[in-house]
């Protein structure tokens, strides 16, 4: 009975040991490439940790540049560089690389913030080369609000609380920038292609 016990005892020791392996931080397994499962569906439903940090904590983590990248549905990739003022407004620059290797670009700018695990944003306008052209206010689809998945200094996933995709996107360096070389186009005012 005692060797039981024992054996028992050591066993929740050792399992609870084996968690301080190693000290390198787990990293979240990027969702953007993969594919969703119906068990993600229900897991979603289960607040997290990062729904649980204060607001006011969220709020200055999201600060600064974050990248993400993902396949599109034509064989391509769209990368984007999201950049999150103090003062609400935020800059996000798309880059997309077609199947066949030509590139576009695009500039957008707005407001965001945080409330709970709730991360929105407010698009108001693309910048262009003549300058920035407003968005129209009345349409609901300038309007997105995001599920706080996971969120740390170095990576944020987030799912769009209508359309249920989830992106996973990593802070960058203050220096950091997608390669973007401005070319006007009157037949395509918003985007700077080259």
């Amino acid at each position: 009975m005692k060797q039981a016990l024992y054996f028992g005892v050591l066993s929740v020791l050792l399992a609870g040991c084996s968690q301080f392996k190693t000290n390198k931080p787990q990293r979240p397994q990027p969702i953007n490439m993969q594919v969703q499962t119906q068990e993600d569906d229900i897991q979603a439903d289960v607040p997290t940790p990062a729904q649980k940090i204060a607001t006011s904590n969220s709020r200055t983590m999201l600060l600064g540049k974050w990248y993400g990248i993902r396949k599109t549905a034509d064989g391509g990739q769209k990368e984007w560089l999201t950049e999150r003022s103090a003062d609400g407004t935020y800059r996000v620059d798309f880059r997309f690389m077609a199947k066949n290797g030509d590139v576009r670009s695009q500039s957008e700018v707005g407001f965001w913030g945080v409330s709970g695990g709730t991360y929105f944003r407010i698009f108001r306008g693309w910048v262009t080369v003549e300058g920035m052209k407003p968005a129209d206010p009345t349409d609901a689809d300038h309007y997105d609000a995001y599920v706080i998945e996971s969120l740390s200094d170095t990576y944020f996933s987030y799912k769009h609380a209508v359309r249920e995709q989830r992106y996973t996107v990593k802070k960058m360096p203050a220096d950091f920038r997608l390669p973007v070389t401005v070319k006007s186009d009157n037949s395509e005012p918003l985007t700077f292609s080259y």
